[in-house]
């Protein structure tokens, strides 16, 4: 494998019922592309919640005693957290967003051109919980209001590994090509945003190759290559973050075995809560309990320079 082709598919704007299948077609033949099999479908997760009618609205939803208890311990709206409350299986963690970036701990040059839209959106947006959903970890739990109207929120469908199946079987029964299909999710993280696999189907999650022979011969630690998720990286180059009007990205030339076991078999196989103990106990083990209290009571940012 020496060159992928990564091919932007424009969709028109996605209604309730809408065939997503029939749409990624039709834009496909309209750019005279023959669909071969083992391509790739990297698909926003979006636009099948559009699809599939997963959207609130904000004057219709009515805050619990837990979701108006979070709002006032958060800055968030109570109606956006009666939403990821239902929306989620667990919140387990909150991470003070606005204060991170009030207090340079975030450097807001880093976020935005426009300091005053930046304010704006963390001011409505002052706390990010990170909730459980599926087994896998989700900010808000997935919610969304980018790129809906206003008051518009849409949120991810179930088992997404399924419905990435089920994409797969529509366009092969209409087309008799197998192609793998990768449902894709932005995140935020520490260093930026990143799209990440929710779904997968033909196209495996990880290259399960830790420990194989490097060129010398040698065990080598790594080679878990984040396949699935790599490929929404790598599409979302094209489809972007505001109003680039992409939400489907064709692959061509990537070489991969095929597989059908989806993101939610390693995801559910991961014991996260006993991990970070597991590595909190070995780090004070290593580091000493004072050099590790005097790590988690720092309040100074280390800066590199």
């Amino acid at each position: 494998m020496t060159e992928i082709r990564l091919i932007g598919l424009i969709l028109p704007e996605v209604e309730i019922g809408d065939d997503i299948v029939s749409l990624i077609l039709d834009s496909i033949r309209e750019r005279n592309i023959e669909l071969e099999d083992r391509d790739v479908i990297a698909i926003t997760s979006k636009i099948l919640s559009k699809s599939r009618g997963l959207l609130y609205k904000l004057v219709d939803i009515k805050p619990s005693r837990e979701a108006l208890r979070i709002a006032k311990k958060t800055g968030l709206d109570p109606r956006v957290a009666e939403i990821i409350i239902r929306e989620s299986d667990e919140i387990i963690a909150a991470i003070p967003f606005k204060k991170l970036v009030e207090d340079n701990v975030i450097d807001p040059e880093l976020l935005s051109r426009d300091r005053h839209r930046l304010l704006q959106a963390i001011n409505f947006y002052p706390t990010v919980l990170i909730t459980r959903r599926d087994c896998s970890l989700w900010s808000d739990a997935g919610i969304d209001t980018s790129n809906h109207p206003p008051g518009v929120y849409s949120y991810p469908p179930r088992d997404l590994d399924t419905i990435a199946r089920e994409l797969h079987e529509l366009i092969y029964s209409r087309t008799g090509v197998r192609v793998g299909v990768v449902v894709c999710d932005t995140e935020l993280f520490p260093f930026g945003s990143l799209d990440i696999a929710r779904g997968s189907y033909g196209v495996p999650v990880t290259a399960r190759r830790f420990g194989e022979p490097d060129m010398y011969g040698k065990p080598k630690f790594g080679g878990v290559d984040a396949i699935a998720t790599s490929v929404c990286v790598a599409a979302s180059l094209l489809m972007g973050q505001h109003a680039e009007g992409i939400p489907v990205v064709l692959i061509k030339g990537l070489e991969y075995e095929w597989d059908t076991n989806g993101v939610s078999l390693l995801t559910s196989s991961l014991d996260l809560s006993r991990a970070l103990i597991e590595t909190i106990k070995h780090t004070v083990k290593v580091l000493g309990l004072r050099v590790f209290t005097r790590l988690v009571l720092r309040q100074n940012k280390a800066r590199c320079t």
